[in-house]
């Protein structure tokens, strides 16, 4: 099992090629990564640099376009770019990927599957589609440890999870905060003023890098770090992704890479800060490395995902009655004047027994409720798939069901 992290100059270079275990260093140019600060010549040269000390440079091209702004960036890419001098490219999107496997099919392919494609069947479909080239999958948080655990035992290639770094929350690709800070002066990373302008004319190579903090009314003590760049607004929890105290299974299974993301924690310009160290850490130690970590820790879907567990509680009360009981369904109705029903079967009027609210409330129809068919005749029998109208019932809204005794 190897990491790999994020780089941004000579110095975490530097500190990436003292460290154990470290093989390979993320570069993000400003143009391709949804993240990225650098320009294309400083990507150039790191990875240089990373290739000189023995270690794999690999672009981060992790960006969603529109349609055009892909054609002028992958113009772009052919005309002036080196992509030979990176040993993989990491992609998010499919078409960029296909992209790639058409124009430079001896490049090595890391697809990005963090989001969606959480199911064994299809991580064995985008093997099958770009097989050849890809060489590893980067896999989710969300994805528990014995699904890992499968994974990395059934997948035909190399597998990569986050060991470290920021929980994404939510990700926009709009611009959600220069809209509200626009009369503020806002100073990116690279110290240059940010201007409406610049997002409106969604310029990919803009300095544009806003970070500020979130709450919400009911929990306003809460401040949750917040990110826009060129290419959109991140929210990411107050708390750390940490699992580098979890990873004897995952490594016995076969996990390939550990991603240590401490971009966070930027220091003047560096985003590897202490990375030999932690690696150290990690094979020795990585206990005290949690207890002495900056910022809080979790690790909320390695045990279990539960995100599903209030499905049940948000179903539809009335589902268990879709049986032989059910006679009919509200499908509208006005207050005080009427309710249309669509009968399920054939019945009589005098098999209703009640109605079932969408709640689970059961309530007695009134006794002279009486049901019309669409000419407005009275009727005491009805067909299957025949609507009816009554009177107003009240507390009857779409959904609710007639049931038989």
């Amino acid at each position: 099992m190897q990491f790999n992290t994020f780089v941004a100059s000579i110095s975490d270079i530097e500190r990436c090629a003292n460290a154990a275990n470290l093989h390979e260093v993320l570069l993000e140019p400003a143009l391709l990564a949804r993240q990225g600060k650098l320009s294309e010549e400083k990507v150039h040269l790191l990875a240089a640099e990373a290739r000189n000390r023995g270690l794999r440079p690999v672009l981060v091209w992790d960006v969603l376009m529109p349609e055009r702004v892909m054609r002028g960036v992958c113009d772009r890419i052919l005309q002036q770019w080196n992509l030979n001098c990176f040993d993989a490219i990491r992609v998010c999107d499919p078409g960029v990927a296909y992209w790639l496997l058409v124009h430079f099919p001896e490049i090595p392919l890391q697809l990005i599957v963090e989001t969606g494609n959480h199911n064994l069947e299809s991580l064995l479909g985008w093997c099958e589609f770009f097989s050849g080239s890809l060489e590893r999958l980067v896999l989710s948080i969300e994805l528990p440890e014995e699904k890992l655990i499968e994974y990395c035992q059934a997948l035909p290639v190399a597998c990569e999870l986050l060991g470290v770094g920021q929980i994404l929350l939510f990700y926009s690709p709009r611009s959600l905060l220069v809209e509200h800070l626009a009369g503020e002066q806002v100073t990116p990373g690279a110290g240059e003023q940010v201007s409406r302008g610049e997002e409106d004319n969604f310029n990919l190579e803009s300095p544009l890098y806003l970070e500020a903090t979130a709450a919400f009314a009911d929990n306003p003590n809460r401040h949750l770090p917040t990110l826009e760049t060129a290419h959109g607004t991140f929210m990411f929890l107050d708390k750390d992704q940490f699992i580098l105290d979890k990873l004897d299974a995952l490594q016995a299974a076969g996990l390939h890479t550990v991603r240590l993301d401490l971009r966070h924690l930027e220091q003047q310009g560096d985003v590897a800060v202490d990375i030999d160290i932690i690696c150290g850490k990690i094979l020795s130690d990585p206990a005290s490395l949690r207890v002495n970590w900056s910022r809080e820790t979790r690790a909320p879907f390695f045990k279990a995902n539960r995100t599903t567990a209030l499905f049940p509680r948000m179903k539809s009360k009335v589902t268990d009655y879709r049986n032989d009981a059910c006679l009919a369904e509200v499908l509208a109705g006005e207050g005080g004047k009427y309710v249309v029903f669509y009968t399920m079967r054939p019945f009589e009027v005098s098999q209703i027994k009640s109605m079932i609210m969408p709640t689970g409330e059961e309530i007695k129809l009134p006794q002279d409720v009486s049901f019309r068919n669409l000419n407005g005749d009275r009727i005491i029998a009805c067909e299957s798939e025949q609507i009816l109208v009554t009177d107003w019932i009240k507390k009857a809204v779409p959904g609710s069901l007639l049931l038989g005794g």
